[in-house]
C-alpha cells in the first residue's frame, strides 16, 4: 500500500508539472499562426517533390523532407489544444462579416467592368475568406461539443459537414469562377489560384486529422459528468499557489487513483459472483474460487490502474485535450489491460467449467480448444486495436490478407493442417486428455489438445509434443479406452516327467480358480448385458465399450524342456496398480495348485548320454 500511494504522489505532481508547462508554452502560439506555418509547410514540402521528381528521386530519401514533414506533424498535434483557447471576439466577428459584405459588393461592380485583374484579385481574397469562415466556424463548434462533454460521433459528424461544404458549396463556387476566367486570366493568376488550392488542402487535411482523432476532443465522461472543474476551482481559491503546481488538479487525481485502485478484489469477487450466478449451474469448492479469483485480480488492477491514469491525464490537461501521443499510448495500455482481463475471466471461467467436467468425466479438451480459439480471436482483435492506435491503416492489412490469402495459405500449410487435425481428432473422439496411447514409437499420457501440437508425457516422464496432423494420419492404440478386462497371458512350463493325469488335473483346478477369483472378468460381467436396447445385430457392444472376458486354460505346447499350459484371461480392473496385485495373487495361486499336484516348473536343460563303444 506504501508503495501504491508513493505511486500516486508521484504521478499526481508530474502531471501536474507537465500538463502545466505544456500548455504554458502553448499559450504562447494562435492557431491563425500555426495554420500559417502548416501552410508554409505544405508548400516547402510541395517544393522538394518537384525538385526530387526533376532529379528522378524519391522525397522519402529527402533529409529536408523529413525535417519539414515532422515540423507539420508537430505543428497538427497542438491543433485540438489550440481549439480549445479559441476566444471570440464580436467585434472581430462583425468586421469580418463587413469586409466580407464589401468584397461582395466591389466583385458586382468589377464584374462586367474592363479592370478584370482586380475582379480576379478580389474574388480570390473573398474565395479564401468563405473557406476560413467554414474552417474556424467548424473550430469553434468542436470547442463548444468538447465543453458541453460531446461524444466522438457528435465530432466526427460536425467536422464531415465543414468537409462536406469544403467539397460541395465551395467546390462548385470556385469551379464556376474559373470557368468563367479566360486563358489570359488564368494564365496571370495562375500563382494565386494555386496557392488557393493549397490553402483549401491545408485546411482539409487538419479537419481529417481531426475526424481521425475525434477521441482528442471528447472530454472526459466522468469530468463532465461530475463537473469537478467546479470542484478543482473550489480547491485553488481554498489553496492557492503562485507556482505551476495546481493543487485542485493535484487533489482530484490522488481522490479518483486512490478510488480506482481500492475496488480491485471487490470487482475481482464480483466478476467470479457473475460467472457463477450467470454461466455455471453449481458450486465449485472453495479452493477453485480463490484460485480465479487470483487470476483474475492482477490483470483487473491493470486495468483500473490505466482507466485512473486516462481520467488523471485528462484532468491534467483540463479544459484542453490531452496530447495526442499520451492518448495513443493510453489507449494501447488500456486494450492492454482490458485484453489480458478479458483472457483472464475466460480462463477462470474455463477452470469452473473443466471442475465441473472431471465430476461428471466429460470431454475438458473440447473446452480448452474452445477457449484457444476464443483466446486467438480476442488476441487480434486487440492486435488490429493496437495498429490502428500506432497509426497503420488496419483496412489495407485486412485488405491485404485477403488478396494474398493464397500465399499465406501456402506459407502455413503445416499450421493450417495442424489446426484442421485438432478440430477432427476432436470430433473423431479418438483419445482424450489423460488417456493412455501409443502412436508408432511414441507411448504416453496425453497431457493436452492444442491447436498445432498434442502434448505427451512418458511413462519415463518425458515430455513428448507431437504435431496433430501425425496424430490424424497414423495409426493409434487407446489403452484408456475400455471399461473392463486388462489381459492376463502366461505360459505355465511343467516337467516332462509329469503325468496325463496329473496335467489334466492342474489345468481344470486353474481354470476353476480362475472362475472363482472375484477379480477375473467373466461373462456375467460383459456390457451387453448392461446395454440391452442396442441391437447386437448392428453394433458388438462388448467391442464398442471395451469390454472382455475371456478365458482359457488348456496345453498349448510340448516345448524343448518342457510342457506349456497357456493361462488366457483378463482382470476386471484396468488401473495399471491393480492389475499388477490381480496377476500377482493369481500367479501365486497357480504355483499353489502346481505344487499340490506334485508337479514341478521345468526350466531350459539338456540331457547328455554317452553311449559305451564296444571293443
Amino acid at each position: 500500500m506504501k508503495k501504491i500511494l508513493v505511486a500516486v504522489f508521484a504521478l499526481c505532481f508530474g502531471l501536474n508539472l507537465l500538463a502545466n508547462t505544456k500548455i504554458d508554452d502553448l499559450n504562447a502560439t494562435d492557431i491563425l499562426s500555426v495554420v500559417n506555418q502548416i501552410n508554409e509547410a505544405n508548400a516547402q514540402i510541395a517544393v522538394i517533390k518537384a525538385q526530387s521528381a526533376e532529379n528522378n528521386e524519391t522525397a522519402d530519401k529527402n533529409v529536408l523532407f523529413k525535417t519539414v514533414s515532422e515540423k507539420k506533424e508537430k505543428l497538427i498535434e497542438q491543433i485540438p489544444y489550440l481549439i480549445m483557447q479559441i476566444e471570440i471576439d464580436e467585434e472581430q466577428v462583425q468586421k469580418f462579416k463587413h469586409e466580407m459584405q464589401n468584397l461582395e459588393s466591389k466583385i458586382k461592380r468589377l464584374k462586367n467592368s474592363d479592370n478584370q485583374n482586380l475582379y480576379v484579385k478580389n474574388m480570390l481574397e473573398l474565395e479564401r475568406m468563405r473557406l476560413d469562415g467554414l474552417f474556424y466556424s467548424s473550430l469553434l463548434n468542436l470547442e463548444n461539443i468538447f465543453k458541453e462533454g460531446g461524444k466522438a460521433v457528435d465530432v466526427r459528424l460536425a467536422v464531415e459537414e465543414t468537409l462536406l461544404s469544403f467539397q460541395t458549396e465551395f467546390y462548385a463556387q470556385f469551379k464556376e469562377f474559373k470557368d468563367s476566367l479566360n486563358e489570359e486570366a488564368l494564365a496571370a493568376h495562375k500563382s494565386e489560384l494555386e496557392a488557393l488550392e493549397a490553402h483549401k488542402k491545408t485546411l482539409e487535411e487538419i479537419l481529417h486529422y481531426l475526424r481521425d482523432n475525434a477521441e482528442l476532443l471528447t472530454s472526459n465522461y466522468i469530468i463532465s459528468e461530475l463537473n469537478l472543474k467546479t470542484a478543482i476551482d473550489f480547491i485553488n481559491e481554498k489553496a492557492s499557489f503562485t507556482s505551476k503546481f495546481n493543487v485542485g488538479k493535484a487533489a482530484i487525481i490522488f481522490v479518483v487513483f486512490l478510488f480506482f485502485v481500492s475496488f480491485t478484489t471487490l470487482l475481482s469477487r464480483l466478476t467470479l459472483w457473475a460467472l457463477m450466478k450467470f454461466f455455471v449451474k453449481h458450486d465449485s469448492d472453495r479452493q477453485t474460487k480463490g484460485r480465479i479469483v487470483e487470476i483474475i485480480k492482477r490483470p483487473m488492477l491493470l486495468t483500473l490502474i490505466a482507466y485512473a491514469i486516462d481520467i488523471c491525464v485528462s484532468i491534467a490537461y483540463y479544459p484542453a485535450p490531452m496530447p495526442i501521443k499520451f492518448a495513443n499510448f493510453l489507449a494501447i495500455t488500456f486494450v492492454i489491460a482490458v485484453t489480458w482481463l478479458i483472457l483472464s475471466v475466460l480462463n477462470g471461467y474455463g477452470m469452473v467449467l473443466i471442475n465441473e467436467l472431471t465430476k461428471k468425466s466429460g470431454r475438458k479438451e473440447v473446452i480448452n480448444l474452445i477457449l484457444k480459439i476464443i483466446y486467438f480471436i480476442i488476441f487480434v482483435i486487440a492486435l488490429l486495436i493496437v495498429l490502428s492506435k500506432l497509426g497503420f491503416n488496419v483496412s489495407a492489412i485486412i485488405a491485404s490478407l485477403g488478396i494474398g490469402g493464397l500465399a499465406v495459405a501456402l506459407a502455413t500449410k503445416d499450421i493450417l493442417a495442424n489446426f484442421f487435425a485438432s478440430v477432427m481428432l476432436l470430433f473423431d473422439n479418438s483419445f482424450s486428455q489423460g488417456d493412455w496411447i501409443v502412436c508408432g514409437d511414441i507411448e504416453g499420457t496425453v497431457v493436452e489438445i492444442g491447436l498445432r501440437k498434442t502434448t505427451v508425457r512418458t511413462f519415463d516422464n518425458a515430455l513428448i509434443f507431437v504435431p496433430n496432423s501425425k496424430l490424424a494420419s497414423d495409426p493409434i492404440r487407446n489403452w484408456s479406452r475400455r471399461k473392463m478386462g486388462r489381459r492376463i497371458r502366461m505360459l505355465i512350463g511343467l516337467e516332462y516327467s509329469a503325468t496325463t493325469e496329473q496335467i489334466k488335473k492342474c489345468v481344470d483346478e486353474i481354470k476353476q480358480m480362475l472362475i472363482d477369483h472375484p477379480d477375473i472378468a467373466k461373462g456375467d460381467d460383459m456390457g451387453s448385458k448392461k446395454a440391452s436396447r442396442y441391437d447386437r445385430g448392428i453394433v458388438s457392444i462388448d467391442d464398442l465399450a471395451g469390454y472382455k472376458s475371456n478365458l482359457f486354460v488348456v496345453v498349448d505346447e510340448f516345448a524343448d524342456s518342457s510342457i506349456n499350459i497357456l493361462v488366457y484371461c483378463f482382470s476386471k480392473t484396468i488401473v495399471w496398480g491393480e492389475f499388477l496385485a490381480v496377476k500377482e495373487d493369481v500367479m501365486l495361486k497357480i504355483m499353489n495348485i502346481v505344487e499340490a499336484n506334485g508337479l514341478g516348473f521345468a526350466f531350459p536343460s539338456q540331457s547328455l548320454y554317452v553311449e559305451e563303444v564296444k571293443k
